[in-house]
């Protein structure tokens, strides 16, 4: 008699949760994001295991989807494809959750490489809303820019609204995101001023500049001591722009800047015996209505000494009252004194320079054009020498900076 062997529970059960297993596979819904028909997953196939609690799937293969669903630490999907470009796997849950999973939180088991791979669009966003840009911020004083190098390039790494330019940092900083040496810093502001003469005066360490309506004002951009430069110009009663750059190498670190109304320039009066006086450690400054010195002066005037014997940037402006902007010319004569040995002298000039030391032609660059000339001049005696600098302006920026240095 043959006997019929009846299968275990065990067998029975394991049949069964099989068969729910496909069935639920195959009654899941298409995927959502990759507009892909998912196949339906295999029991021995590869496998995602959560390796943390509380993790996302999510209806795309990044973290820009919504979520869709979320497993538990230790509980697993059958994988039924892979995004060529993120690498997130898909997956079929027996939960009925089909969706897309970071490969970083996830454990995989099985042979990726048999599962099939999409390339799945970027994420669309749903019912986005329109993006109002903020509106610009409004300054009530000097709209201050500071930027992590000497140079004023680049982007601001603090912006602040300063009531007056009377900054002293000291050793200091001007905020936690602005070095405390090798840094500079652009102060802008519209001023209305009542029309009349000014004293617009910097004062720095170390090097500042000054800007009206773009030109430039005063310029003393070096490393230096704490020093003040200034000067007197008309304001017309309009508004105008004005903007002071300033850079701090090291050490201490501080910029002003003053506005005062001022009586107008005094032009040098010649003495009693009808010559101009030449004066000592500084210069008498004539301009003439041409490009050759030729005629009476228009103006005349005493121009101090700085850092350089003579430093002068009229930008594309005027020089001196009732001189041209353009096509004039300047005379610098001065007594100073030297210590006895060979000098070089030097010149950075747009447009031409001639360079005498007790009338004798020392730098000759007599032409248009930017130029940086130099010549030295050999067994110069100690004491006092008169020195002259003729200068003309054709056309564009004028500026004429000349300086001597001991060499043997």
């Amino acid at each position: 008699m043959t006997h019929i062997r009846k299968p275990s529970s065990l067998c029975v059960f394991a049949a069964c949760m099989v068969a729910l297993l496909l069935g639920a596979m195959a009654a899941s819904a298409p995927l959502r994001a990759a507009e892909v028909q998912a196949p339906l997953a295999q029991a021995a196939g590869t496998v995602a295991v959560a390796k943390f609690d509380g993790i996302n799937v999510r209806s795309g293969p990044s973290t820009a989807y919504l979520p869709v669903g979320s497993l538990a630490y230790g509980q697993s999907c059958p994988v039924i494809g892979r995004d060529t470009f993120s690498g997130w796997w898909l997956v079929q849950c027996p939960s009925g959750v089909t969706g897309w999973i970071s490969p970083d939180v996830v454990n995989v088991v099985g042979d990726p490489n048999s599962v099939p791979l999409y390339a799945v669009s970027g994420p669309q966003p749903s019912n986005p809303e329109p993006q109002v840009p903020p509106p610009p911020p409004t300054y009530v004083g000097w709209k201050t820019s500071y930027f992590a190098n000497q140079d004023v390039q680049g982007t601001p790494v603090l912006v602040q609204d300063v009531p007056d330019i009377n900054l002293n940092w000291g050793y200091g900083s001007p905020g936690p995101t602005v070095p405390v040496d090798h840094f500079s810093a652009r102060m802008e502001r519209a001023l209305t001023l009542a029309p009349g003469y000014y004293q617009f005066a910097l004062r720095m360490d170390d090097g500042a500049r000054l800007y009206v309506d773009g030109q430039p004002v005063l310029n003393d951009w070096r490393v230096g001591s704490i020093r003040e430069i200034n000067t007197v110009r008309y304001v017309d009663g309009s508004p105008h722009s004005y903007t002071v750059e300033y850079f701090e190498d090291s050490g201490l670190a501080a910029v002003q800047f003053v506005y005062t109304p001022s009586a107008p320039p005094t032009p040098a009066q010649p003495p009693p015996t009808g010559g101009l006086a030449v004066p000592q450690n500084q210069w008498l400054t004539q301009f003439f209505n041409n490009t050759d010195l030729a005629g009476g002066s228009i103006f005349a005037q005493y121009t101090a000494r700085g850092l350089y014997p003579l430093d002068v940037d009229w930008g594309s402006s005027s020089p001196a009252p009732g001189v041209n902007p353009e096509y004039f010319s300047a005379r610098f004569e001065g007594v100073f004194s030297f210590e006895p040995g060979d000098y070089q002298f030097n010149a950075r000039v747009d447009d031409g320079v001639r360079v005498y030391i007790d009338n004798l032609l020392v730098v000759d660059a007599w032409y248009d054009g930017y130029k940086e000339p130099s010549n030295v001049f050999r067994q110069l005696g100690g004491g006092p020498h008169t020195l002259r600098i003729e200068y003309y302006e054709r056309a564009g920026t004028a500026f004429v900076r000349v300086w001597w240095n001991r060499i043997n």
